[in-house]
Order: C-alpha cells, then structure tokens, then sequence
C-alpha cells in the first residue's frame, strides 16, 4: 500500500511468500535445487517468506529522503534446512536534492551478515559457501538536465572502495566463466559517465 500528501512521508510495504531469486519453482510449488560438485539436481518443498517496506520523505521542497527494508527466509520443509541463496536483511537510505536543472544523491546499502545456508547447495547461478559477511557500500551521484530530452550523469559506485561479496552470488556459473571454489569479489570503486536522450 502507498500514500502521498504533499511533503508527509509516503510508505509502502510489500510482503511476499515466492522465491525471489534464480531458484526455479515449478508449477507443484517445488523448487529445483542444485547441489555444487557435480552432485546433481532435483526438486525440494520449500517454504519461503519475505517482506520489503519502503518509505519516501520531502523534509523540504529540494530535499527526498528515501528509506527502505527488505528480508526474505527459506527452508527446505522435508529437512528443516535452510535454503540455499537467500539473501540476507538488506537496507537502503538515499538522498536525493535537486536545483533546478542540477540534481546531486547518494545510497548507503546496508546488508547484514547471512548466518543461514546451505553448504556447497545453490541454482544454475550461484551456491552457498557457507556463512557471508555484512557490508555497507556508499555511491555517490550527480546528474545535469541539457534540455528535456537530455541528461548527463556522473557517478562513483563503491566510494571507499570496500572489499565484499554479495551471499548471492555468480560463483560457480560456468556461463559467466567464474570460478565454482570461491565467491566473486565485487567491483572497488567505480567511476562511470552516462549520457541519457528520449526520442
């Protein structure tokens, strides 16, 4: 649900019981599950919840504060474990201010440690190694409008150039051609220029 009234805060808040990630549910509400090692696949009941609450706020006209909180649990009902390639608690806070045709923001993405796996078990597109660190990634942004139809951006993603990994990761994917023994470290600071036109 979602509400607006001029400068109040509006919040929306979104629950869901589906999977949300690159596990593959079929229509018996199974999800096919992968085990790393070239152990083989096959389908398992899994119960899955989640939820994801939002909230955006005007404390002045060129001033947006945007706030959001998303979590998601599985497990696998036959066994009681959990299931592989959940993410982990997540949090978002943006700023956002704009002055006419300049506009300058930020995000701090806050994810906590996931303390809940499965080991060596994942998708076509990643598998749990274990327990994952928390990480906090600040990225900074600044945007010019040339006209209407036209917009230049610059940007710095990862500006304290943390050293992470995502729990949902690429490892393994054959695909892609990343290694299946380790997690993919993720991008250090990353400078980029985007150039932007409706036709």
């Amino acid at each position: 649900m979602a509400a607006t009234v001029g400068n109040v805060p509006c919040a929306s808040i979104r629950s869901h019981s589906h999977r949300q990630h690159n596990n593959q549910e079929n229509k018996h509400g199974q999800i096919d599950a992968f085990q790393g090692g070239g152990r083989g696949s096959g389908n398992v009941n899994a119960q899955i919840m989640g939820g994801e609450a939002g909230v955006s706020w005007r404390p002045v006209a060129p001033l947006r504060v945007e706030t959001s909180l998303a979590y998601a649990w599985g497990r696998n009902v036959a066994s009681g474990d959990p299931l592989p390639q959940m993410p982990p608690l997540e949090a978002r806070i943006g700023l956002e201010y704009t002055r006419g045709a300049w506009s300058a923001g930020g995000l701090w993405r806050i994810v906590a440690p996931q303390h809940r796996y499965a080991l060596n078990e994942g998708n076509v597109v990643g598998k749990d190694f274990g327990p994952s660190a928390g990480f906090g990634v600040l990225s900074l942004h600044t945007q010019y409008n040339v006209s209407k139809t036209v917009q230049v951006s610059v940007g710095v993603d990862n500006v304290l150039n943390k050293a992470y990994t995502e729990h949902l990761n690429l490892a393994g994917n054959a695909g892609f051609g990343y290694p299946a023994n380790a997690p993919v470290m993720e991008p250090g600071r990353t400078a980029w220029v985007r150039v932007s036109a409706k036709l």
